[in-house]
């Protein structure tokens, strides 16, 4: 068995680094296939948001896949810096507002306390005028 797994690494390592063939027929790329893609109307704001295009008017009825694949990709990453920024603010001012709240006295335990002490509060006078 390990005799089998050797080999076949042996081959898969061998198929992988191996240069082609002179002569031998190479699949065609994809970009020299040509525009064959026919871009949806979110695309298309893909595409002017990414700016591959400057308006909506000026893109083409067939697109190159990759294009669109690439406008995706930049469209992601732009919308993921965009959402670390806003939560790099969210927790801005989640730290302002409790420092805020620390300098007014104000703390969860605190607010703990208060609740139990109201809740008891409000027991001992629903029990209490039941009782009378």
């Amino acid at each position: 068995m390990n005799k089998f797994l050797i080999r076949s690494s042996l081959c898969l390592l061998r198929r992988h680094m191996c240069t082609p063939a002179p002569g031998a027929s190479q699949p065609a790329s994809r970009a020299s296939a040509g525009p064959k893609y026919k871009p949806s109307d979110f695309q298309k704001f893909i595409l002017v948001w990414t700016k591959k295009y400057k308006s909506k008017a000026e893109i083409p009825q067939f697109v190159s896949p990759d294009l669109v694949e690439r406008s995706r990709s930049e469209a992601r990453i732009k919308i993921s810096n965009i959402l670390i920024f806003l939560t790099c603010l969210a927790s801005l001012g989640a730290v302002l507002s409790g420092r805020a709240a620390a300098k007014r006295g104000e703390s969860v335990h605190q607010m703990n306390l208060d609740w139990h002490k109201q809740y008891e509060e409000d027991y001992k006078k629903k029990h209490g005028t039941n009782e009378s």
